[in-house]
């Protein structure tokens, strides 16, 4: 897809470099009418001169137009006064000092102490000397005043001072006689030619004071070093604009550091990197109350610029080698280098650098590495104190200037591996760097975190970002992902630390949910045969072992008094996707983790206010109802439990069945006692108000059930026609093409086939009721056919979406529906 760059340009721009630019141009066409009115001066003094009128002209108009003709024939369009101030200042220093080491010599008086004889001597002739290169300095000074003085006054100002003579002139008005023939046209053309270098002075003035106010402009920054930057690009983008107006056109910071980084000069590669760096400060620090399209275009025209752009690829190379602890920069360039590089990770293909990840991976390493490679940028007393250390083999304190620049480095590092281990073939070149998993991995396995503050202290932000990048390896797929998860899984102390986090009630709780993510992930590569039995995360040896794991998860969920809605709502979560991977082994250890625990599974889906912790909790009793099979108490307790869940939607508030408990006929016992009530609180009509993620597994639930053969022949009181009637309802109401109600009517249509297959003669349901839930579920298949087929195409490459969806259209689910309504149930074996 062709780019549009100066679309990207105009998207990253900071305001302030769009007002440098417009500046710049708008000064580039000031110039240019400036040295276009000097050629007209030029051009009016040489008619005056040479068309027949210097005999009429009186000397003061003949030694005006000769100064005019000097000031526009001194090269003096270019009227840019402070490089010329600059220049010859940069001249008369240099004049200085060749004289006084022309002189002087290598008779200086650092140097004396090096010849033989008296010291005295040596004193007076360099004092000697000093002096008459003092002299002869005096002298050219005054040469100069006399001389060049006022060459260089005329060569700064002569542009205002041939508009202040013009303007003396058109006063005065008196040119000489014009009073027949040719001396007639005198006056206009001397008009003409004074008018025009009148107007080039004015515009030359205005330009002056724009000139001074440029100096305000890059104000908006407040670091300094961003005020530096903006006037250099000032200066240059003017300088430019002067030879090409067009030179402003798709440029700004980005583009100006990517042409500094990709140049020859090492001193314009490191200018590049700084300024790129500022560009990326100030965008950002903008985004805090602007539009974030500036981030966005900022960072696609960087993509454009170092990656795609075929004349600047070798720009990352240089970027990744800046990194580099063993290479030639200290710890701010490198910090800035890696800071531009954390932004494009997203999009670096690690196999294009061979040498990429060992220069990424030097940000990572120890902080005595670290101390290593800076003592060339430290004080002559850090050296020393370096050096001390390496002889005494201590280590070297954390605290301070160091440690915080270590630690900042440290982020940068792990923060560009976490956005590269989002492509699978950077993965691969990471899993095989050797030592590379395990230096990611230091900060959680080192238990930083235990050994802090209360709300652990600083190094908190590293152990969170070395467990970002964890998450990305984990979630790798094929063998990558399996000898990651491996390597991860076979560091007992960092699966101790992870979880010890989870249990942390000081830990915030984006890091205990991250935890839970990591080690569900290494729990459900414990599936199959091709794992090796030197997984540890298996073995009972382990400090942590699955069952704990299970068992943890389970009380996170089921103590709502102890532990936040949400990280509950993400245990819940986890406990569902284990409980789905099929295994009586899985199923075994949550069900046998108390003696209740079903029973708070079912509160948590009746009572819960937090709909995700009721959404975890349905899933949860649906896997556990298709993975135990084993005919025990705790069988008998799960069937009790789900069977008090399903009589509350199928009940309108009745849980009875000819005066017995619903709960107790699967169990051979009648009593109903007060316990059982705290099933009360569904009811028929309160299925319309239930948010979607909790009635789509509710249904599931129902469907299962049925599946399964463990609901009881109901009483005619259970209000069979309503359920069927309300569920048509929502159906109609919720036919928007929505991925939620996609899944709902899903869950709705494997329910009525569940349903229909048990009723398979006689029952309380009428057969026109299951005709019109159909119906509607057909026309709103209809309506979400073009999703359902993207939904089912998505799927199939993701094991987790295949799950909760079925991989199945719902005008397939439909036309079974259809199937069984017409062979199963006819009309007469339906019940009134």
């Amino acid at each position: 897809m062709a780019v549009n760059l100066e679309q990207l340009v105009d998207d990253s721009d900071w305001t302030e470099v769009k007002v440098i630019n417009r500046y710049a141009v708008f000064m580039s066409y000031l110039s240019m009418a400036i040295k276009g009115l000097g050629f007209l001066v030029l051009t009016w003094t040489t008619v005056v001169l040479l068309g027949g009128f210097v005999s009429m002209l009186h000397k003061k108009d003949f030694w005006c137009l000769t100064f005019i003709t000097l000031v526009q024939t001194a090269g003096i369009f270019d009227v840019n006064l402070n490089e010329k101030l600059g220049y010859m200042k940069n001249a008369f220093m240099g004049f200085f000092v060749a004289i006084v080491w022309g002189i002087v010599g290598e008779h200086m008086a650092p140097q004396m102490t090096m010849y033989p004889g008296p010291l005295v001597i040596h004193f007076l002739t360099y004092m000697c000397l000093m002096s008459v290169a003092l002299l002869l300095t005096l002298v050219q000074v005054v040469v100069f005043a006399i001389i060049l003085g006022p060459l260089a006054i005329i060569y700064v100002l002569g542009i205002f001072m041939s508009g202040v003579i013009s303007l003396w002139r058109l006063i005065e008005h008196d040119y000489g006689s014009n009073s027949d023939g040719e001396a007639s046209n005198l006056s206009p053309a001397m008009d003409t030619l004074y008018y025009l270098a009148l107007l080039q002075g004015v515009l030359f003035c205005y330009r002056f004071v724009l000139g001074r106010a440029e100096k305000r402009m890059p104000k908006a920054g407040a670091d300094s070093k961003v005020q530096v930057v903006l006037q250099n690009y000032l200066r240059e983008t003017k300088r430019g604009c002067e030879k090409d107006p067009t030179f402003a056109e798709g440029r700004n910071l980005t583009s100006y550091a990517v042409d500094k980084i990709g140049s020859n000069s090492p001193v314009d590669c490191i200018s590049g990197v700084k300024i790129l760096y500022a560009a990326i400060s100030m965008v950002e620090m903008q985004d805090i109350w602007d539009s974030p399209s500036n981030v966005t275009g900022q960072r696609m025209l960087m993509k454009h610029l170092v990656l795609s752009a075929s004349s600047s690829r070798h720009v990352l190379q240089k970027l990744l080698e800046m990194m580099d602890s063993r290479g030639l920069h200290d710890r701010e360039i490198r910090n800035q280098a890696a800071t531009i590089v954390e932004r494009l990770a997203f999009y670096i293909n690690l196999e294009q650098f061979p040498r990429g990840i060992q220069h990424i991976s030097s940000l990572i390493g120890t902080f005595e590495q670290y101390n290593l490679a800076e003592p060339y940028t430290s004080s002559k007393k850090e050296y020393e104190h370096h050096l001390k250390l390496q002889v005494t083999r201590r280590r070297p304190s954390l605290a301070g200037e160091l440690g915080e620049a270590y630690k900042e480095l440290l982020l940068q590092g792990l923060s560009i591996l976490r956005n590269l281990a989002a492509d699978e073939n950077n993965c691969r070149v990471m899993s095989d760097t050797r030592d590379l998993v395990s230096k990611i991995m230091a900060p959680v396995t080192s238990d930083l975190l235990d050994h802090t503050t209360r709300d652990h202290g600083t190094w908190y932000e590293v152990v969170d970002r070395s467990m970002e990048v964890m998450s990305q390896l984990t979630n790798a797929q094929g063998e990558t992902g399996t000898k990651l998860r491996r390597e991860i899984s076979s560091d007992a102390k960092a699966i101790g630390t992870l979880q010890r986090i989870v249990s942390c009630k000081n830990c915030k709780e984006e890091l205990r949910q991250r935890a839970i993510w990591i080690l569900r992930r290494l729990y459900k590569d414990t599936i199959g045969t091709n794992i090796s039995a030197n997984f540890d995360f298996l073995k009972r040896g382990n400090s942590y072992c699955r069952e704990d794991f299970v068992r943890l998860l389970v009380n996170i969920f089921t103590h709502n008094n102890e532990y936040s809605s949400s990280i509950r709502g993400y245990a819940g979560e986890a406990l569902s996707e284990i409980c789905s991977l099929g295994r009586i082994s899985d199923a075994t250890i949550v069900i046998q983790t108390s003696g209740d625990v079903v029973d708070s599974f079912a509160q948590v889906l009746l009572h819960e206010e937090d709909k995700t912790c009721g959404q975890a909790a349905a899933e949860i009793l649906e896997h556990l109802c298709t993975h135990y099979t084993k005919d025990d108490e705790y069988l008998r307790k799960l069937k009790k439990a789900i069977l008090g869940v399903i009589g509350k939607i199928l009940c309108c508030g009745d849980v009875t069945h000819n005066g017995k408990d619903i709960e107790s006929l699967c169990d051979g016992k009648e009593e109903y006692s007060d316990r059982d009530k705290k099933y009360e609180g569904f009811q028929v009509d309160a299925l319309s108000s239930m948010p979607l993620n909790l009635l789509s597994p509710l249904l599931s639930l129902c469907g299962t059930v049925y599946d399964m053969r463990l609901i009881i022949d109901l009483h005619p009181q259970l209000d069979a026609s309503n359920f069927l009637n309300k569920l048509k309802q929502i159906v109609v109401e919720k036919s928007d093409s929505t991925v939620e109600n996609l899944s709902l009517c899903k869950a709705t249509g494997n329910m009525v086939i569940s349903m229909m297959k048990y009723y398979t003669s006689g029952g309380f349901f009428k057969q026109e009721d299951f005709g019109s839930l159909i119906e509607a579920l057909s026309g709103t298949s209809k309506k979400m056919l073009d999703l359902d087929y993207s939904v089912v195409c998505s799927s199939a490459s993701s094991s987790e979406t295949r799950m909760k969806l079925d991989g199945r259209t719902l005008a397939s689910l439909v036309r079974e529906a259809k199937e069984l309504l017409a062979t199963r149930l006819p009309s007469a074996s339906f019940g009134g």
